[in-house]
C-alpha cells in the first residue's frame, strides 16, 4: 500500500459496505463512563498515623491538631486508607539499631505504605538517623492561614514511594484549597 488511500479501500471492501451509497451509523449517547474516570491519586495507598503512644506498658493518647486532621482528610480525599496506629515509644537512653524498629513492627503489621505525623513522631523520627526515609514538609493549612509541619514515614525500600505521596498530597491539598466552600 502506497497512499492513505488504498488501505481505505480495504477496509470498505472487507466490510461489506456500498462506497457509493451514505454510511452513518447512530451512535448513542454516553451518560456516564466510568473506564474514562481516573482512579483517585492514591487509590489503593494505605497510610498510618499514631493515634497512640505505649511506653512501659501505659497507653497516651495523641492529641492531634487541626491542621493535621485536615491533613487526614486530604489524604482520604486523595483516595488513601488513614489507619491509625497504636506505635511503642523507644527508650532514647537504650535506642540503638537494633532496637524494635516501629516503622518495620507498623508497616507490616497493618499493611502501610507510609506513615504520617504532625511534627516529629517520637516513635518513628529516631530510624531516620539509621537509614529509614523521612520527609519533612510544611504546609498551609487552607482555613486559618497558619502552617502545618508534616513527616512522612516509610520503610527501607520506600524512599521513591515518599516522595511520589509527598507531591500527591501537595497537589490534593491545592486542589482541596481551591474546592469552594459549601
Amino acid at each position: 500500500m502506497k497512499t492513505v488511500r488504498d488501505p481505505s479501500l480495504s477496509l470498505i471492501a472487507l466490510s461489506g459496505l456500498d462506497p457509493v451509497g451514505q454510511v452513518m451509523v447512530e451512535v448513542p449517547p454516553i451518560m456516564e463512563n466510568n473506564a474514562a474516570k481516573s482512579a483517585p491519586a492514591l487509590a489503593d495507598w494505605r497510610i498510618g498515623f499514631a493515634d497512640g503512644y505505649l511506653r512501659n506498658g501505659v497507653r497516651e493518647t495523641v492529641e492531634h491538631s487541626s491542621g493535621f486532621l485536615q491533613a487526614l482528610e486530604v489524604l482520604k480525599a486523595a483516595g488513601a486508607q488513614v489507619v491509625p496506629v497504636e506505635a511503642q515509644l523507644p527508650d532514647a537512653a537504650y535506642f540503638t539499631l537494633e532496637s524494635s524498629n516501629e516503622i518495620d513492627k507498623r508497616t507490616n503489621e497493618h499493611r502501610l505504605d507510609a506513615l504520617v505525623s504532625d511534627g516529629q513522631s517520637p516513635a518513628f523520627h529516631l530510624f531516620c538517623k539509621t537509614g529509614y526515609p523521612g520527609v519533612c514538609q510544611m504546609f498551609s493549612d487552607g482555613l486559618q492561614g497558619t502552617r502545618v509541619v508534616l513527616w512522612f514515614y516509610g520503610a527501607r525500600w520506600a524512599r521513591d514511594s515518599l516522595s511520589v505521596l509527598v507531591r500527591v498530597y501537595q497537589q490534593a491539598m491545592q486542589a482541596h484549597a481551591d474546592m469552594p466552600v459549601r
